[in-house]
C-alpha cells in the first residue's frame, strides 16, 4: 500500500503542479460558463443585426401599425421598404418585391393583403431559414396583435377590455417531491445549471481519462515503466496512476466549486442567468460527485488498460474513439430524457454504465426518479468498474512491457482470452 500512496502521490503532485493544470484551472470555468451561454448570447444578438424589408400594403392602413409593433417590441434593426401601389396595381408591386428579394436587395418581403382586419391574409417571401425565424418570431406575432386590435375595435370593444382580454398567463412554477411541495423554482436557472453540471462531468472525465491514457504510454515508451516495475506490481502501478490522475481532477473541481460558492454569494449572473444555488439539494450535490467518481474510475480504468496495449498515442486512436463515443452518445440523447425523463427508454438509457454519469444526473436534476433506480444505476457502475478493472488489469500486465506492433482489436481479444 505504501507503494501505491508513492505512485499516487508522484502522479497528483506532476499534474497540479504542470502549467496546464493551472491554466486549465483558471480558465475552467469560464470557458464552461461560454460554451452554455453562448447560444443564448448569439441568439440575442441576432436582435442587433440590420434586416431590411419590403412591404407591400395592399389593406393601405396596416404598415404604419406594424413600424408601431416593431418599435414596441424593440426591433429597431429592422427597416421596412415600403413598395407602393403603382399604375400596375399589387401584382406589379409584388413582382418588384420577388424580384429585390431575389437579388439579395432585400432580406425579405411581405405582402399584406386587402382588408387585412378581416381575413387576416398576408405573404411572406424569403431568401434563407433565418427570414422565417424572422416572420415567426417578429412578424407573426406583430400582425397577430394588429389584427385582434383590429377586429376588437370594428366590434367598438374598448381598449381596456382588449388588453383585459389579451392578457397572458402569469406563471409560478414550484417544484413537487413525495415530501410536498418545495420552493419556487426558476425553470430556466435550474435548466442552465444541470447543464453546466453535466458539462463539468463530461469534460472532466474525458480529459482525465485521456490524461490517464496518455500518462501510461508516455512512460511505457520512455521505458520509465520499467524502472517502476521493478517495485511495483502492474495492477498497483495501474491503480496508483488512476487514483493519483483522479485526486488531481477533484482539486482542480473543488477549485472551481469553491469559485462557484463564491460568486453565488455575490449575486453575480452569468449570460442574464444568476448563480443561485438553492436548487442544488443535497441529493443532486451527492449524485453529482458520486457520478463524477464513479464515471472517472470507469472510464480512467479503461483507458489505462489501452494505453497499456499501445506504444504511442496513435496507436490508440482505434481504441480510444469509441470509448469516448460512451461519452459523446449520451450528451446527444440529452434532449431525449429532457422530453420525456421518466420514459422507459430514458430510465433504460440512464441505467447503461457507460452513459449513466450523463443521462441519470440529468433526470435527477430535471425530474428526480425514484431512489432504487438512482442506487442501481451507482451499483451498476460500481460493478462495471470492478468488472473493467480486471479487463483493464490483465490488458496492464500483459502489454505494459509489449513493444514493437501496433496492438489490435484481434490482438486486444486475444489477451482477455488468455
Amino acid at each position: 500500500m505504501r507503494k501505491v500512496m508513492t505512485i499516487i502521490r508522484k502522479e497528483y503532485l506532476e499534474r497540479v503542479r504542470s502549467k496546464s493544470f493551472l491554466i486549465g484551472t483558471l480558465l475552467g470555468p469560464a470557458l464552461m460558463s461560454m460554451f452554455i451561454v453562448l447560444p443564448v448570447l448569439l441568439s440575442n444578438t441576432d436582435n442587433d443585426n440590420a434586416r431590411t424589408v419590403g412591404v407591400v400594403d395592399a389593406d393601405g392602413g396596416i404598415l404604419t401599425l406594424l413600424e408601431a409593433e416593431l418599435s414596441d417590441m424593440g426591433r429597431e434593426n429592422l427597416t421596412l421598404v415600403p413598395y407602393e401601389l403603382g399604375p400596375g396595381g399589387k401584382e406589379a408591386a409584388i413582382t418588384e418585391l420577388k424580384d429585390a428579394v431575389g437579388k439579395e436587395k432585400l432580406d425579405a418581403g411581405l405582402v399584406i393583403e386587402e382588408d387585412f382586419v378581416k381575413t387576416g391574409e398576408a405573404t411572406f417571401f424569403n431568401r434563407s431559414v433565418s427570414a422565417m425565424v424572422m416572420r415567426d418570431e417578429v412578424f407573426r406575432p406583430a400582425l397577430d396583435r394588429i389584427l385582434r386590435e383590429g377586429r376588437f375595435a370594428s366590434a367598438a370593444i374598448p381598449d381596456s377590455m382588449f388588453t383585459y382580454l389579451s392578457a397572458r398567463t402569469d406563471w409560478s412554477t414550484f417544484s413537487v417531491s413525495t415530501s410536498g411541495v418545495q420552493e419556487k423554482q426558476n425553470e430556466e436557472a435550474t435548466f442552465v445549471m444541470a447543464v453546466a453540471l453535466i458539462m463539468i462531468i463530461y469534460i472532466m472525465v474525458l480529459i482525465y481519462g485521456n490524461h490517464t491514457l496518455t500518462a501510461v504510454i508516455e512512460e511505457k515508451s520512455s521505458r520509465m515503466v520499467e524502472v517502476l516495475l521493478a517495485s511495483v506490481s502492474p495492477g498497483n502501478l495501474m491503480l496508483g496512476k488512476v487514483m493519483g490522475i483522479g485526486l488531481a481532477g477533484l482539486t482542480q473541481f473543488g477549485v472551481w466549486a469553491v469559485a462557484f460558492m463564491a460568486m453565488s454569494q455575490q449575486g453575480v449572473s452569468v449570460g442574464g442567468f444568476s448563480l443561485d444555488v438553492h436548487f442544488l439539494t443535497p441529493l443532486v450535490l451527492v449524485s453529482f460527485v458520486m457520478f463524477f467518481l464513479l464515471g472517472f474510475f470507469l472510464y480512467a480504468t479503461l483507458y489505462a488498460g489501452i494505453g497499456a496495449m499501445c506504444n504511442n498515442v496513435q496507436d490508440s486512436q482505434q481504441f480510444n474513439g469509441p470509448l469516448t463515443m460512451g461519452l459523446v452518445l449520451p450528451m446527444m440523447l440529452l434532449s431525449l430524457v429532457l422530453r420525456a425523463p421518466d420514459s422507459t427508454l430514458s430510465t433504460v438509457l440512464s441505467l447503461v454504465p457507460l452513459f449513466a454519469p450523463v443521462l441519470m444526473f440529468m433526470r435527477v436534476c430535471i425530474e428526480t426518479p425514484p431512489l432504487w433506480q438512482i442506487l442501481l444505476s451507482w451499483g451498476l457502475l460500481a460493478v462495471s468498474i470492478w468488472l473493467a478493472a480486471r479487463m483493464a488489469g490483465k490488458l496492464f500486465r500483459m502489454g505494459i512491457l509489449m513493444y514493437g506492433s501496433s496492438p489490435t482489436w484481434a490482438s486486444l481479444m486475444k489477451v482477455l482470452r488468455d
